[in-house]
């Protein structure tokens, strides 16, 4: 197949955005240069007050929503960080680029390319004049030069502090609004005996650098940071009473209809809501330390995660509840684009904020870009695609198209069940009684749950299709069902006609540098995939 992006006629409009929807908007808005900051947050569903969710308060991000637009359907690329932070470092699908493989391409013998012409966000901002930075996690399934992309790569880095946290290298306290750069060193790397442990990097990726007040006075930037998401919360409800929260109780939650209502689940439910507000304790932060640096009214703010929670059936797995993601953009100087107190309840695909923050900035948006300006005339999306490959050390390839009111869900492999031993269950022996990974296992081969909430350990069907709007917890399968076949049938064409266009990289085989990272990286106990018997 030859060319970087496939043209398919008539399904253009649909998946080939062109350059000139995308640029008109900057042409026709003049403005004075602004900042670009991104504010991610990891593992995280959108239980906001903001988002219609009132079993707990999120006075700050509720605030930071009412002065901007708040898109109430945003939808993830992936289901997981990696895949999700490669699209939208370079606008691009992650199955078109070669990097939907989760933490892939981090070792030394094999090595994943940005395909000929395409480039980074910070890259076209660098070029464009913008100081760059990124203090958090960079998390990119492919090579690159940091000091391409970044031109802060050393200093302050106000979010790596929840990192320093567990390193011991500073004091507990948070680092706010004061002059720490100096005592912020480079970060700590734990060494291990792997292989990829051994390597030029953590197979995390390289760790973050930078913070607005390392640029330069009068500077334009274009900054990526982090606030605490849905990670690392066990036993944090002791602490948020001190921040002025009060924390949901696992009485108070509501169990969705995909898992069984037991008290592990339960907790892991109230975890979530109370990570929720952390989120929202450093939201507040940020947003104070803007306004204090006098860099609230000419900075474009974009608010968002990921991907989904770190519930069983979300994080790493292409169901509404794993690629439903909060968005909010506020842009203070661009009230007249970005209303203040507006929502949007259309289609969006997560990985729009590249081409929307060039756009804001008055920059063209490259035309190989899958990324849409968010706030261009013309902007319409009438599906959201999501793919989910290798996690971890689980190999899967699975599809995903999000329509208006139905999401229809394909699986290639279907000789092995969804829940296939992931990481995140195999950390769980450690401790299984507390662990709702493994009490649901358990309760599944006892023949105890709904066959909805057994689904993922048993056999698996190819075509899943569900209708959000009677069923949002999804767990009704219509795909068989001959009243919704012409429903499947379009969805269906719609995805065969993205895997074309894309030239999707997860349909052909790994190379053998590729199976020797994930061999390398795990212990054979770990890897209970078909593919590794």
């Amino acid at each position: 197949m030859s060319g970087f992006k496939v043209v398919l006629g008539l399904c253009i409009f649909v998946l080939a955005p062109t350059l000139f929807s995308q640029s008109s908007f900057a042409e026709k808005n003049p403005a004075a240069r602004t900042n670009i900051l991104w504010i991610s947050i990891d593992d995280q569903s959108p239980w906001y007050g903001t988002y219609g969710d009132t079993r707990i308060q999120t006075p700050n991000i509720d605030a930071l929503a009412s002065q901007g637009v708040v898109f109430e359907r945003a939808y993830a690329p992936s289901p997981v960080c990696s895949p999700t932070r490669s699209a939208i470092i370079t606008g691009t699908y992650s199955i078109r680029t070669g990097t939907h493989d989760h933490r892939s391409g981090r070792v030394s013998n094999y090595q994943i390319r940005l395909p000929e012409g395409v480039t980074t966000v910070p890259e076209l901002f660098r070029k464009a004049g913008y100081t760059t930075y990124n203090g958090s996690k960079d998390d990119f399934n492919f090579a690159y030069d940091r000091s391409d992309l970044y031109s802060i790569v050393e200093g302050f880095s106000f979010e790596r502090n929840q990192y320093n946290r567990a390193l011991g290298s500073l004091p507990a306290e948070s680092i706010t609004n004061d002059n720490d750069k100096a005592a912020v060193t480079k970060r700590q790397r734990a060494k291990g005996t792997t292989a990829l442990e051994r390597g030029d990097q953590s197979w995390k990726g390289s760790a973050g650098a930078g913070d607005w007040r390392d640029v330069t006075s009068g500077s334009v930037f274009f900054g990526q940071m982090s606030v605490a998401g849905g990670k690392g919360i066990k036993n944090f409800e002791s602490q948020l009473p001190s921040l002025g929260y009060t924390p949901i109780k696992p009485a108070d939650v509501r169990v969705p209809d995909q898992y069984p209502d037991i008290p592990q689940v339960r907790q892991h439910l109230a975890d979530h809501y109370n990570s929720v507000l952390r989120t929202d304790y450093q939201v507040g932060q940020t947003v104070s330390r803007l306004k204090a640096d006098g860099l609230w009214k000419n900075t474009v703010i974009f608010l968002y995660s990921d991907h989904g929670s770190d519930l069983p059936r979300s994080k790493e797995f292409t169901y509404a509840e794993g690629l439903h993601v909060p968005l909010i953009v506020v842009a203070p100087s661009m009230s007249d684009v970005v209303k203040p107190g507006s929502r949007r309840s259309d289609l969006v695909n997560l990985m729009d904020i590249s081409a929307t923050s060039l756009a804001l900035a008055n920059l063209d948006v490259p035309n190989y870009m899958d990324s849409r300006n968010l706030f261009a005339k013309d902007y319409s999306r009438d599906y959201v695609f999501s793919s989910a490959d290798r996690m971890s050390n689980v190999i899967d390839r699975v599809r995903s198209v999000m329509g208006e009111r139905y999401h229809y869900i394909r699986n290639f492999m279907i000789d092995r069940p969804l829940m296939n031993w992931g990481h995140r269950e195999m950390i769980s022996l450690a401790d299984p009684e507390k662990s709702s990974f493994l009490i649901i296992r358990r309760l599944a081969t006892q023949g105890k749950l709904t066959y909805a909430q057994a689904a993922p350990y048993g056999p698996r069907v190819p075509e899943e299709l569900y209708d959000l709007q009677n069923d949002p917890d999804e767990v009704v399968n219509l795909a068989n069902d001959p009243a919704h076949a012409g429903q499947l049938d379009e969805m269906r064409s719609q995805l065969e006609a993205w895997i074309v266009d894309t030239d999707d990289k997860g349909q052909y085989p790994r190379s053998e540098a590729a199976w020797t990272e994930i061999t390398e990286r795990f212990p054979a106990s770990w890897l209970r995939s078909p593919e590794f018997q």
